[in-house]
């Protein structure tokens, strides 16, 4: 079952298609609106948060190279899949050099897609986890350099505090799994060279 918490926008000028990805995306558990063209897709990006947005490459007026450009200008975190039937290399490269997660040629089968919807919301899983974990480092590291400036001045500190913020930054590390959180492990050494303040 599909994780309920990522919302997929579907843009696409043709009914039928449309109709047919909203049942389908809907029956793998995903909540999904609806745009009929680029402009529309926009409005709706502003007015509610999506995670993901599947757009048909040829449509009228703002077509789907365009539509990504917008949507990496407004939210980068935004995945986004295009599907077409004018697949060429040279599109397909473009779409991805453009920040597209995916490019999809029709005719397509319905599991391919779903193939590719899942590794987009693998990719969002592992985003938000780096996320809370950096928040978590960055707090952790905040905490250490308050009690070395504390400790600097000469101000009291239990080795039992000192203690615990170390356990904490421990079970920090230990959530991460350096193979697949460089990001991560590359925030971690930063902050680690940061010089201790002087008193």
């Amino acid at each position: 079952m599909a994780d309920e918490k990522f919302k997929i926008l579907i843009t696409d000028d043709d009914l039928d298609l449309r109709e047919l990805l909203t049942e389908a995306i809907r029956n793998w558990g995903y909540e999904v609106s609806l745009a009929r063209d680029g402009e529309e897709a926009l409005k709706k990006l502003r007015m509610d948060h999506f995670h993901m947005v599947i757009t048909d490459l040829m449509m009228p007026g703002m077509d789907g190279l365009a539509l990504l450009q917008r949507i990496r200008e407004l939210d980068k975190d935004i995945l986004v899949i295009i599907i077409t039937g004018y697949a060429t290399i040279e599109t397909a490269v473009k779409a991805i050099e453009n920040g597209a997660h995916d490019y999809i040629a029709k005719p397509f089968r319905l599991d391919e897609l779903m193939v590719v919807i899942k590794n987009a919301c693998e990719k969002l899983r592992l985003m938000i986890q780096n996320r809370a974990l950096l928040e978590e480092l960055r707090t952790a590291y905040g905490e250490i350099a308050v009690l070395k400036k504390a400790l600097g001045t000469g101000d009291a500190i239990a080795a039992d505090d000192l203690q615990g913020h170390d356990v904490a930054i421990d079970a920090v590390q230990r959530e991460v799994n350096p193979l697949r959180h460089q990001e991560y492990l590359r925030e971690a050494d930063r902050f680690s060279r940061k010089p201790s303040p002087k008193t």
